[in-house]
């Protein structure tokens, strides 16, 4: 019976670092085209004030 309750206590354990990983995934994702949309956004103003 204890290794039933060890058992249950190890799948909860596990799920806390999964929800963790999967927010820091989500947080990767979302950030990544955020420097690439500065970049764009001051190669579009340069091109502006140049032309």
């Amino acid at each position: 019976m204890s290794a039933t309750q060890g058992g249950t206590a190890g799948t909860g354990d596990a799920k806390a670092p999964r929800g963790r990983t999967r927010w820091g995934v989500v947080k990767a994702i979302l950030s990544l085209p955020a420097p690439a949309v500065g970049a764009f956004l001051v190669m579009m103003a340069v091109w502006v004030l140049v032309s």
